[in-house]
């Protein structure tokens, strides 16, 4: 079992044993400093495949995952003259990519509260070929979310131009869900309206399609790799499905954005990935004081 927050708090050298974080394989003791943990007051990254990782010492009540698309990405890349050797290839058989999807559903399922949501995010075609495995797994199904953008890729004289994933909204019993906190101006000014406004209730639940930018390379919010999720989608459902100080989990974490969003949002967060690139992104974030902003 990972107890986070207890390993590396400084982030040049181990506490524990005292010996250089950049020669992790020179450490003699037994504290483990090479499983690579990265960590502040609010914030835990692993560098670590989440099916080895798992379970960790705290449950969590909200998991936000983009997972590999299977789309044949190798995210293996060179950066100034050193080889990254993550073995993150996206580049899966139909069977491998069912069973990661599957631990991926089961892992999460047991390590989080028994109020909690998971929201997974992919495209809709792999959604539809995962749909067995997503209807048999032990997560309640709630809601699919449209996250539609404006988009010129994939154009084609044979089909409408792709601007679409999927937010599968999965959920356990008595789950935590504060929609109303997320709300659009009314249609219209009316009785009934005006009645609602009176009572504190200032507007009309979101649609469940919501047209958020990707993040493109002239992004305000954009670092440096690929297939960063947009802060607003990501605050939107932490918001939906939290409270302050709960703890938000991504077992694919990337970039960082959703345990940057939860630190926002004054949560805490968890996250793993595999591939040492990002180490650099997650000490950025880790190390940028925390702005007090919403969405």
């Amino acid at each position: 079992m990972t107890h986070i927050g207890l390993v590396l708090r400084n982030l040049d050298y181990c506490d524990m044993c005292g010996f250089d974080f950049t020669n992790p394989d020179d450490c003699v003791c037994d504290c483990n400093c090479h499983t690579k943990v990265f960590n502040n007051e609010k914030l835990n990254f692993v560098l670590e495949d989440f099916r080895t990782l798992l379970p960790i010492d705290e449950k969590i009540q909200t998991f936000i995952i983009d997972p590999p698309y299977n789309v044949k990405y190798n995210y293996n890349r060179s950066k100034n003259g050193k080889k990254y050797d993550s073995n993150s290839t996206d580049n899966f058989t139909e069977e491998e990519y069912q069973q990661f999807n599957k631990d991926l559903l089961d892992l999460s399922y047991f390590n989080s509260k028994d109020n909690a949501s998971l929201f997974l995010i992919n495209t809709p075609k792999n959604i539809l070929e995962l749909y067995e495995t997503i209807k048999n797994s032990r997560w309640e199904f709630n809601q699919i979310i449209h996250w539609i953008y404006p988009n010129n890729m994939g154009r084609s004289k044979y089909r409408f131009t792709p601007c679409t994933r999927y937010i599968v909204w999965l959920v356990k019993k008595d789950y935590k869900c504060y929609v109303e906190k997320l709300w659009q101006p009314y249609k219209e000014d009316s009785k009934k309206t005006r009645a609602m406004k009176a009572k504190g209730r200032l507007g009309a639940n979101l649609y469940d399609w919501w047209e958020i930018n990707l993040v493109k390379n002239v992004s305000k919010e954009k670092v440096n790799y690929v297939n960063q999720i947009p802060q607003e989608l990501i605050k939107r459902l932490i918001i939906a499905t939290t409270d302050e100080n709960d703890l938000v989990g991504d077992l694919n974490c990337g970039t960082g954005s959703t345990l940057k969003a939860a630190q926002e949002l004054n949560r805490r967060g968890f996250g793993c990935d595999i591939n040492e690139e990002l180490i650099d992104l997650w000490v950025d974030i880790l190390n940028k004081p925390m702005q007090d902003k919403l969405i």
